[in-house]
């Protein structure tokens, strides 16, 4: 099986203490190249396995130059493969190959709902709206995540002063930038694609386990 781009990266960074990327992968100032990056982070787990090595040794892989905006491909590997999320590895793994392998978010989201509620099986009604109603609930987690590939399919630009900030993966705040003083204010805006924002995924999946009848 030949090497994924990213096991070249790490052979050339260990030969030469550099590699270069495609233009189509590099940073953009504004925004972020993610699902690009994830579809070729499973060409890599396809290839050489998910205890990937490469990933620990190269340098993290920005995925935006944009100031505020902290996002590596280093960050959605250790979400997949961390088990302090109480979302079994395979399991998260199956959602974020869901995230990138189809053409629209909402048929992504289809496909999606079903490994989610698999996750919340065995549990009441009450349990439920805590996992889904919690920003840092396990599925919380994972929903934050999504909202990262959905905003990008969706090519979601703020409007101006509002910028995306992110210190943390997968958490991030929306702030409005004040000219001469620190953006630290908080933006109220949110997308308009409802795909796009975890308050609404999280109703849409609490909707549909309501819709299976298991309402213990």
């Amino acid at each position: 099986m030949a090497s994924s781009l990213i096991q070249k990266m790490y052979e050339d960074f260990k030969a030469r203490g550099e590699y270069s990327l495609p233009q189509e992968l590099l940073p953009p100032e504004k925004g972020y190249c993610l699902n690009a990056w994830v579809r070729e982070l499973f060409n890599h787990y396809q290839a050489e396995g998910i205890v990937a090595r490469a990933l620990d040794d190269l340098p993290a892989i920005k995925l935006s130059s944009q100031q505020g905006l902290n996002l590596a491909l280093q960050d959605i590997h250790k979400f997949i493969i961390s088990d302090l999320n109480l979302i079994p590895l395979e399991g998260k793994r199956k959602i974020i190959e869901q995230a990138v392998r189809h053409e629209t978010c909402a048929e992504a989201w289809h496909h999606i709902i079903p490994l989610l509620l698999e996750q919340l099986q065995g549990m009441n009604r009450e349990t439920i709206q805590e996992e889904v109603t919690w920003r840092f609930s396990p599925v919380g987690e994972v929903l934050w995540v999504l909202t990262w590939f959905f905003m990008e399919r969706e090519e979601v630009v703020p409007p101006r002063p509002t910028s995306l900030v992110c210190s943390r993966f997968p958490y991030y705040t929306w702030i409005m930038e004040k000219e001469g003083e620190p953006p630290v204010v908080q933006s109220l805006w949110a997308p308009d694609n409802p795909l796009c924002r975890w308050e609404w995924l999280a109703a849409d999946l609490f909707y549909q386990w309501l819709q299976t009848g298991e309402k213990s």
